[in-house]
C-alpha cells in the first residue's frame, strides 16, 4: 500500500515493516525530539489487548498512538467508571503536525472503543485536542519524563 491510511494492529498481526515505521517514529519523537529518557518499549506492546494504531503506510509511520488495558490502580475521576483502556504512546512526525492526524487516530480509536470509558495523561499543550472529542482534566498537572501532563477521562458513549 503506498497511500496514507489510518492502520490498527495488535502486536501479534504487525508486520516487520510496521513495526519498523511505528518505532522510527516513537524514536522521533520521543528520544530525539523530546528527549525523553525514561524507557519508552515497557513491554506493554506485546500484551494480548494491546492495539498499535498508526497513520501512513505499511513502512512509515507518520502518527501513531498505542491502545493498553488500565493497570489496576490507573487514576480516573472520582466516582467514574474504571477505564477499559489507555491511550498513550501519541506521536506525530514533526513535519505533519497540525493536519489532524492524532485527532483522526482519536477519532479511529474512539469510533472502535468509544463504547467504553478510555482514560489518557496527555502533556498538558496538547490537552485541548483530546477535549475536542470528550475527553475532560482531572487532577492537578504533574511532570512525567520531564513534561507536564495531565489526567483526562472520556466516559462511555452512552
Amino acid at each position: 500500500m503506498s497511500r496514507h491510511s489510518v492502520h490498527g494492529a495488535r502486536w501479534t498481526r504487525l508486520t516487520t515493516d510496521e513495526l519498523y515505521g511505528i518505532v522510527r517514529l516513537r524514536n522521533r519523537v520521543f528520544a530525539l525530539e523530546q528527549r525523553v529518557t525514561d524507557e519508552d518499549f515497557d513491554g506493554r506492546d506485546r500484551e494480548p489487548d494491546t492495539e498499535h494504531w498508526w497513520f501512513g503506510t505499511d513502512d512509515v509511520a507518520v502518527g501513531y498512538l498505542r491502545l493498553i488495558r488500565p493497570a489496576p490502580a490507573e487514576t480516573r475521576p472520582a466516582d467514574s467508571a474504571p477505564p477499559a483502556w489507555v491511550i498513550g504512546r501519541v506521536a506525530t512526525h514533526p513535519e505533519h503536525r497540525g493536519t489532524g492526524i492524532a485527532g483522526g487516530l482519536v477519532a479511529a480509536v474512539l469510533q472502535e472503543h468509544g463504547h467504553e470509558p478510555v482514560v489518557l495523561h496527555a502533556q498538558q499543550y496538547v490537552a485541548a485536542l483530546y477535549e475536542r472529542h470528550g475527553f475532560v482534566r482531572f487532577g492537578d498537572p504533574y511532570v512525567e519524563a520531564g513534561i507536564t501532563h495531565v489526567g483526562m477521562y472520556r466516559p462511555a458513549d452512552g
